[in-house]
């Protein structure tokens, strides 16, 4: 006997109820009462198939009375399940008859079940069929043999059953899954009208990936799947590279650093990506000057275990230009390149001016002087100085002369001094020597 609880069928042993017709089943008492069985069982097909889906059970809900002998009970519930789900109902009618219509059922075995109360216990009856499976294809579209970790593929494909009239699209639901990787997530895809079918997969991780047919028939038609498609997932990886805030200094040594990392789903718990070392792998030092010379290849090696990499470097007079790093990584670990780092390696230089006199009267002449220095107090001769001015209260600069350095750096021009101001000396820089400029406030009176 099937007593239903919370959805668990039980099989129970009924005790004083006697023998009972072929086709019929008593259910023992969910709890006390008085025993009921359905009897005068009957269906309209006992063969389904995909083009013949409906099917009417029938049947007469008696009650045993007290002198052992078996009387209509009408107006009472009988449920039917299937697969131990309730699918339908009907009520007995005065003389305790029902009937039930259901449209793919979709099981082997459908059992009729009164309701049991205070009064009645359940009673139960099983009705069985043979059914045809139809054949059923399904084709999923190509889809990328890799793919950037954490995108989503759009999956497609058909699903149809043979029918008697041909191929036709197939009431189902298509599930798409990885095969070989707890990280791949699940879709599941109704199939149209038309029998396409569409949705996305993230890829987490290299899988395998198949579609499978589930189909609302049940065991009308063979669910199946197709051949698996394997997608390499390329996980993307980034690479920093830093040195110094401070300007690197000409013959000194200093440190670039480089760091990396990859982007992984860490486990099947996560629904977004980590970033994640990336030790032991190749990296580059790249260098591209300022002159527009060709890249230079500086240093190569690999990242250490924290997927991070200190590189020596002592600085060379002269050396302005762009830096950057690569990672070229291998397996399914995409490249990547650094964002460009400018450095310019010069000589600090200083820069000296004065205008006298302070205070000048208007009109007089007035004479700026200045000397030219490198690191150590190196003069800087030969070297070419533009002096501007720039009235108090405008913001616009004027170009009042260019002046050379002589062999200890110094520099002299005389003009007229007209207004209150600033006067403004500028050396532009050269290949060895960083620009520098000074400035000296006149009041002119």
């Amino acid at each position: 006997m099937r007593v239903r609880r919370f959805g668990v069928v039980l099989t129970v042993t009924s005790v004083g109820v006697g023998s009972l017709a072929s086709g019929t089943a008593l259910a023992s008492p969910a709890r006390s009462g008085v025993a009921t069985q359905i009897v005068e069982t009957a269906v309209s097909t006992d063969h389904l198939d995909y083009d013949h889906r409906q099917v009417t059970l029938s049947g007469r809900l008696m009650r045993r009375q007290a002198d052992g002998t078996l009387a209509p009970l009408p107006e009472h519930t009988v449920r039917v399940f299937a697969g131990n789900y309730s699918r339908d109902e009907a009520s007995t009618d005065a003389d305790g008859r029902f009937t039930v219509t259901m449209t793919d059922p979709g099981y082997r075995v459908l059992t009729a079940c009164s309701d049991d109360d205070d009064t009645y216990a359940e009673g139960c009856a099983d009705y069985q069929f043979t059914i045809t499976p139809r054949p059923t294809r399904l084709s999923l579209n190509p889809l990328p043999a890799s793919s950037k970790l954490g995108s989503w593929v759009t999956v497609s494909g058909h699903a149809e059953v043979l029918t008697s009239a041909g191929w036709e699209p197939i009431a189902a639901v298509v599930g798409v899954a990885a095969l070989n990787s707890p990280l791949n997530n699940l879709v599941a895809m109704r199939v149209e009208a038309d029998g396409g079918f569409s949705g996305k997969i993230q890829i987490r991780d290299g899988a395998s990936w198949a579609a499978t047919l589930y189909s609302d028939a049940l065991e009308y038609d063979q669910p199946n799947s197709t051949s698996p498609t394997p997608i390499q997932a390329v996980h993307p990886t980034s690479i920093w590279l830093d040195a110094p805030q401070s300007r690197p200094v000409p013959g000194r040594s200093f440190n670039f650093r480089v760091f990396t990392n990859v982007l992984r789903f860490p486990n099947a718990q996560y629904d977004l990506v980590m970033p994640l070392s990336l030790p032991d792998e190749p990296f580059k030092l790249y260098f591209r000057p300022d002159s527009g010379g060709p890249v230079r290849l500086i240093t190569s090696g690999r990242t250490g275990h924290d997927g991070d990499v200190s590189i020596a470097h002592t600085a060379k007079a002269g050396e302005r230009g762009t830096w950057f790093a690569r990672i070229d990584p291998s397996g399914d670990l995409a490249g990547s390149v650094s964002a460009n780092l400018h450095l310019d390696v010069r000589y600090a230089t200083r820069l000296r001016l004065s205008a006298k006199p302070d205070p000048v009267r208007k009109g007089r002449r007035l004479t700026a002087r200045g000397t030219l220095l490198a690191p150590g107090a190196k003069a800087l001769g030969k070297r070419t100085v533009k002096i501007y001015f720039q009235a108090r209260g405008s913001k616009k600069w004027v170009g009042m002369a260019t002046v050379h350095t002589d062999a200890h750096g110094a520099f002299t021009r005389t003009f007229t001094a007209k207004q209150d101001g600033t006067w403004h000396a500028a050396f532009a820089g050269d290949t060895l020597n960083l620009p520098v400029n000074a400035a000296d406030y006149i009041d002119v009176r």
